[in-house]
C-alpha cells in the first residue's frame, strides 16, 4: 500500500456528491491515464463503492476494456480492485443456510455466491449500479467475504492479544467476545462488524479490569490498615 504505484480512492473522500459525477468521471480518466503512463503495472483500489454515486465508474470502462492500448499507453497489465458491501445480506443469508444445514462454510462453491455478488452490484444502490462494466461483462472475478463467525472472533481477540502482549484467560475471550453484536436475531452466530472492533473492546476490557483489581486491592489493604 505504500507504493507510489498503489492508489486508493475512497468514495466517501472522493466521490462524496452526487451532484458532480461528470467531474468526477473526468478527474477519473486523467487519475488513470496519468498513472498508467508512469507504471503500467498500477493497482487502482476503488473502496466503499456501494456508497459512490451511480454511473461514476462507467468513466473506467475504456481501460480494462479489451484494448490493446489507447493513446499510446497499455492498460491491461493494470489491476482495478473494487471492494463493497454490495450483496453482503444475500452473502450472510447462503452462508447461513449452509451453517443451519451442518455445511461447512468452506464448502460454499464461488459459482454460488459470484452471481449473487453480480446482481447486488448491479441493482442496489451505488457505483456498479446499471453499470457499463457489469453488463460488458469487464469484472474478471467477484470475491465474496464471508461474515465472520463467532469462533473466528475469539481467534481475532487471541491474536490481538498476542500482537500486544496481553495474557487473556479463556474466560477474558470470551467475555470480550460478549462485547460485540452478533445477526441474525434468531440465530446470532455471525458478528455484524467482523473483526473491527476486536482492537477497542479488548483495550476496554482489559483497562477496565485492570481499574477494578487495583479497586480491590485498595479496598483490601484499607480494611488491613
Amino acid at each position: 500500500m505504500k507504493s507510489e504505484y498503489v492508489h486508493l480512492y475512497v468514495s466517501t473522500l472522493h466521490f462524496s456528491d452526487p451532484r458532480r459525477i461528470a467531474e468526477y468521471q473526468s478527474q477519473l480518466r486523467d487519475w488513470i491515464h496519468g498513472n498508467v503512463s508512469l507504471c503500467e503495472k498500477s493497482l487502482f483500489i476503488f473502496d466503499e463503492v456501494d456508497k459512490m454515486p451511480s454511473s461514476v465508474m462507467n468513466a473506467i470502462k475504456p481501460f480494462i476494456d479489451h484494448y490493446d492500448s489507447l493513446e499510446g499507453v497499455d492498460y491491461r497489465h493494470s489491476i482495478f480492485i473494487f471492494l463493497s458491501n454490495l450483496g453482503s445480506s444475500d452473502i450472510a443469508q447462503k452462508a447461513l443456510e449452509y451453517y443451519e444445514a451442518g455445511k461447512k462454510r468452506e464448502s460454499i462453491k464461488l459459482e454460488e455466491v459470484e452471481e449473487l455478488l453480480m446482481a447486488g452490484a448491479f441493482n442496489e444502490e451505488g457505483g456498479l449500479r446499471m453499470s457499463d462494466l457489469i453488463s460488458n461483462h469487464l469484472v474478471d472475478h467477484f470475491i465474496p467475504f464471508l461474515p465472520l463467525e463467532r469462533r473466528h472472533i475469539l481467534l481475532c481477540i487471541q491474536d490481538y492479544a498476542q500482537e500486544m502482549k496481553i495474557y487473556l484467560s479463556e474466560g477474558d475471550v470470551e467475555a470480550i467476545a460478549e462485547l460485540l453484536q452478533y445477526f441474525p436475531r434468531h440465530n446470532p452466530i455471525y458478528s455484524s462488524s467482523g473483526c473491527k472492533r476486536v482492537a477497542h473492546k479488548t483495550a476496554l476490557y482489559v483497562s477496565t479490569k485492570i481499574d477494578n483489581e487495583r479497586q480491590l486491592l485498595e479496598h483490601d489493604l484499607s480494611d488491613e490498615l
